[in-house]
């Protein structure tokens, strides 16, 4: 897994490219962390290169929703293909989350 984070406009955007499974998911995890304390108005996470994602990776992206809400902040994630969508959507993911297809 790689991720990439950049900042624009009070946004901060976290590319994940790779897969997500319990090692990795500590790696966001730390992360995540980081860009909380930095009180973002919105994340975006751009999963158009996340290969797969497990739910220790989805409880670290509810664990980042949750924390940002308490500060008025938001997560949006973008470019998921239809696979990962479909596991969001059973995980009821995309019910907190807006979710953009890529």
């Amino acid at each position: 897994m790689n991720i990439k984070v950049s900042e624009s406009d009070g946004k901060l955007t976290v590319k994940v490219k790779g897969d997500i499974y319990i090692d990795q998911a500590n790696e966001l995890l730390v992360t995540f962390n980081d860009i909380i304390k930095k009180n973002p108005k919105e994340v975006i996470l751009d999963l158009k290169e996340l290969q797969s994602i497990t739910s220790s990776g989805i409880g670290k992206i509810v664990l980042l929703y949750k924390e940002l809400q308490k500060k008025n902040g938001t997560v949006k994630i973008i470019g998921v293909n239809s696979t990962i969508m479909q596991i969001f959507k059973i995980v009821k993911l995309d019910r907190l989350v807006k979710i953009e297809t890529g």
